[in-house]
């Protein structure tokens, strides 16, 4: 998103929220801000964003770039699974642990095999009592799940300079630590 076109959202800001007051003299720091946490998102995404929020907000308030950014990121989320509905894809897989485990594994969306670990658990499992997986299991589970989605969310938030810069991090001249 180009300087400009933050300017021509701020008009649009403005036209929708006509409490919104910004005095002349901080409106170029205004626009820098926004430019500045914007500047990696496409001007119409950016739109469609501010859209999103007008409809589903239901306030009065204008928008902050952080809110902004949040409805950006809200349909990516919308594909992922419940705690209940993952946990429930996760007892489909258990209930044939003993002999397909890997294959079951496998089947499982990322989100959930991340939050599981490896086959191996879905092996341990199925051998299991079914009263422990069905209370202590299924709770440790859908903490795990909600910290994946969690810190799947946090990651597609970050600006992609800043995650170049950690990958980074690591590296000397080019070089890749070995461990």
């Amino acid at each position: 998103m180009t300087r400009k076109e933050v300017q021509e959202l701020m008009v649009l800001v403005n036209s929708l929220y006509p409490n919104l007051k910004v005095d002349n003299a901080d409106k170029t720091h205004v626009i820098d801000s926004w430019h500045w946490m914007l500047e990696e998102y496409p001007a119409d995404m950016v739109a469609a964003a501010l859209k999103v929020f007008v409809k589903t907000s239901g306030s009065s308030f204008a928008p902050t770039v952080s809110q902004i950014i949040e409805c950006i990121n809200k349909p990516r989320n919308i594909d992922e699974l419940t705690e209940g509905e993952a946990w429930a894809r996760v007892k489909k897989a258990i209930r044939n642990g003993n002999y397909a485990a890997k294959e079951e594994f496998d089947e499982l969306p990322e989100s959930i095999q991340k939050a599981v670990g490896n086959f191996r658990v879905i092996q341990e499992w199925a051998m299991m009592d079914s009263d422990e997986v069905n209370s202590v299991i299924m709770s440790n589970f859908q903490r795990s799940y909600r910290a994946e989605l969690q810190k799947k969310d946090f990651n597609t938030r970050v600006p992609q300079e800043i995650k170049d810069r950690l990958e980074n991090r690591g590296n000397i001249d080019g070089i890749e630590e070995k461990s």
